[in-house]
């Protein structure tokens, strides 16, 4: 019964409550700046139910994208390939891809290190990866609680983590950050998700 009800929550009540969280003005509107750095082949991970699809460039055509949790995706302007691969275990070809995308998608991966070593993988030599998530506070009152909080979190957001330091943990995986910022931001609660990570790195292969 129990598996029922978290299928149910899932499927119905979570994608609800977080398409409202996530779908601000300000987050619209940093979705917008950074997807304008999208061109070429272009894979976004954890797409969930497309929220960005509407704030690509209009070049964009057709993006690849990988969930787990396969939604119904409505999307009149741009092809989306989709795929039901783990960020931590992409089957694409070596150098596949131009940039990759990914909104509020790290927060919940199993293996934030082996996600990050999968899409320097999938990249090409020059490749971005476009970051937007909130993550770790830099104050040390919302750093302890957010631990305090992240088990709870953890299991009412379906898999979800408030406090992982993406910019530490992407620049000893390889990627040179050419614009980084953690800001405040509305998402609620406030005190554990209000802290806004966005970047846009790259990568050189050697």
């Amino acid at each position: 019964m129990s598996n029922i009800i978290k299928q149910w929550y899932q499927a119905k009540i979570f994608p609800k409550l977080m398409n409202k969280n996530l779908g601000q003005k300000e987050i619209i509107q940093e979705r917008i700046n950074l997807l304008a750095y999208a061109k070429g082949r272009i894979l976004e991970i954890g797409i969930g139910t497309g929220n960005n699809l509407p704030y690509y460039p209009t070049s964009v055509k057709e993006i690849t994208a990988i969930d787990t949790y396969i939604r119904e995706i409505n999307s009149d302007r741009i092809k989306v390939n989709l795929y039901p691969y783990e960020c931590e275990n992409m089957r694409f070809s070596d150098s596949s891809f131009d940039v990759v995308v990914c909104t509020f998608c790290l927060c919940s991966v199993s293996d934030l290190g082996r996600t990050l070593s999968e899409i320097k993988r999938v990249l090409k030599n020059g490749g971005l990866v476009l970051v937007l998530e909130h993550g770790k506070a830099q104050k040390r009152l919302f750093q302890f609680l957010q631990k305090i909080a992240n088990p709870l979190f953890n299991c009412l957001a379906c898999g979800c983590n408030v406090n992982r330091d993406y910019f530490k943990l992407m620049k000893e995986s390889g990627f040179i950050m050419r614009e980084s910022s953690i800001r405040r931001c509305h998402l609620q609660p406030s005190f554990a998700a209000g802290h806004l990570y966005r970047a846009v790195a790259v990568i050189q292969k050697e």
